[in-house]
């Protein structure tokens, strides 16, 4: 092991044939063993299973990438922007969902502004219509 990258790829080779496995189970690089359990979990492949963080076990999503090729194929796949959060989005489509976002706000004040206009009006009818009294239809 020479890096935590492959400290990960070996841990999560051990986690997926007995878990929870043993973190720091070789003890050649204590540091090493420690940044790969990190590292695993972190992409969520893997979570310790005590408090000391000494054992760590497998989720489905390393059990999944155990299987299919390892933490260097996890590594391949997936995609710059990070692992665990939303996928990266084409900027034209985004671009669109904000312009929309922006006209159904506008349509939201619009709409609130002219239903403060329509209250104001009938206010105005009905001191129109109280001041006038019976006069409006004609009586003295």
């Amino acid at each position: 092991m020479s890096s935590p990258e492959h400290a990960a790829e070996d841990l999560l080779a051990r986690a997926a044939l007995a878990s929870p496995a043993d973190v720091f189970a070789d003890g050649a690089d204590l540091d090493l063993a420690k940044a790969g359990a990190d590292l695993l979990v972190a992409a969520k492949l893997a979570k310790f299973a005590d408090d000391g963080r000494t054992q760590v076990a497998i989720t489905n999503a390393g059990r999944y990438w155990a299987l299919h090729g390892g933490y260097f194929a996890f590594l391949k796949e997936e995609p710059p922007s990070g692992g665990g959060g939303g996928r990266s989005r084409n900027p034209e489509l985004e671009e669109t969902r904000l312009m929309l976002m922006r006209l159904r706000l506008n349509t939201f004040w619009w709409s609130f502004g002219i239903s403060i206009a329509g209250f104001l009006i009938s206010i105005v009818s009905l001191i129109v219509a109280f001041s006038l009294g019976g006069r409006l239809f004609g009586g003295v």
